[in-house]
């Protein structure tokens, strides 16, 4: 059985910093966790488009996505991948994580059996931190998912506020919806770790504790 987490903000939000913690978490106790990921996906198809006529390169290594249909495309492929992953009676905590303009469109395009039961954890920060970080964690990167995200795209697609459709909204639209987590990350990593560290203790107490599956201890 799959425990599907949904990591969703910015680049440059917290994310990855997010999930990392959450697999954390989860291995100290011997919890099976698997993550996945769109920009992956989304890599693929850049490194695939040799015209360039949905993606160009970008510094760093990175990429611009030109067309935004792209974004549709990879969130289907990542839905299939979701889907794929083997079941089987033993519980499995699956992370996912991607960046949209506008969740309210792009959760969409997911089928209802792939967001049924589904935990969410929105990471939220202003686009001028988010941009901030995101060049601070190229020139000096600490972890392998440190990607590059220019400001062009940054700017022209990711300026979309979703707070107020995410924190107030979303779960009555998606009542399917375990929990929905909305987290401002504006201050340290510290603080940001303590915020998740409660989500993921919620979801561990509800999914394991609680149904008797392990001990308290």
């Amino acid at each position: 059985m799959l425990i599907k987490v949904f990591v969703l903000g910015r680049p440059g939000s917290g994310k990855s910093t997010a999930v990392r913690h959450i697999v954390t978490l989860a291995q100290r106790r011997n919890y099976p966790v698997l993550c996945v990921k769109d920009y992956d996906i989304l890599y693929r198809m850049f490194q695939e488009d040799h015209s360039y006529k949905q993606f160009r390169p970008a510094d760093y290594g990175g990429f611009d996505v030109l067309d935004h249909t792209a974004f549709d495309t990879a969130l289907k492929h990542l839905e299939q991948d979701i889907l794929t992953v083997p079941s089987s009676e033993e519980k499995k905590i699956v992370t996912i994580e991607f960046a949209r303009s506008n969740y309210h469109t792009a959760l969409k395009l997911f089928h209802s059996e792939t967001l049924q039961d589904a935990y969410v954890l929105f990471v939220d920060a202003d686009l001028k931190n988010c941009i901030d970080r995101i060049h601070k964690r190229v020139e000096s990167p600490f972890e392998a998912d440190h990607h590059f995200v220019s400001d062009y795209i940054m700017r022209s697609y990711y300026s979309e506020e979703n707070w107020m459709y995410v924190s107030s909204l979303l779960k009555k639209e998606y009542p399917l919806l375990k929990e929905v987590a909305p987290m401002r990350n504006m201050g340290t990593v510290s603080h940001l770790r303590a915020g998740v560290s409660k989500f993921a203790e919620m979801i561990f107490r509800k999914e394991f504790v609680e149904r008797g599956l392990v001990s308290k201890e």
